[in-house]
């Protein structure tokens, strides 16, 4: 189900990129966020990650020359070491049930933190949702209803 789903998300990114000209947050992202759509919680943490990563380096763009590869490459590291940091301390253990507003992924916050930049916050995440809410549909008509992974 998994490797249908990234599947997924690689035609769905590539269409939206073709058709309207706009990425989906990276070529694999809404794959993983279409598995993660039952959990509102760990979608938070991509999205805040995301967007704290991106400021990140809007700010250092202000002090160096941070464009192309190297802004790939800053928005992956700080974008991995955010969602490390994440994983090990925004899980809240309630009383009635666990918060995990931890990000998904090493790179995936990386990618969409880059497409923000390129192509600004709000057009990143429509199409984000749009492709990922179309793979996990297919995802749920092909496994018959059936409840994906945990």
């Amino acid at each position: 189900m998994i490797e249908l789903a990234i599947t997924l998300g690689l035609v769905f990114s590539l269409l939206s990129y073709e058709v309207f000209g706009l990425a989906a947050g990276g070529i694999v992202v809404p794959g993983y966020i279409a598995l993660q759509l039952s959990h509102p919680d760990r979608l938070a943490g991509i999205i805040g990650v995301s967007l704290l990563t991106y400021l990140i380096i809007k700010a250092l763009g202000k002090y160096t020359f941070l464009y192309g590869r190297r802004q790939m490459v800053m928005s992956l590291l700080i974008g991995c070491l955010l969602a490390n940091f994440s994983r090990y301390f925004l899980t809240l253990d309630l009383s009635t049930t666990t918060l995990e507003l931890q990000a998904v992924g090493w790179v995936i916050p990386g990618l969409i933190a880059h497409w923000f930049a390129k192509q600004g916050v709000f057009r990143t995440l429509s199409v984000l949702f749009v492709t990922s809410v179309l793979v996990r549909l297919i995802l749920i008509l092909f496994f018959a209803g059936a409840l994906l992974p945990e």
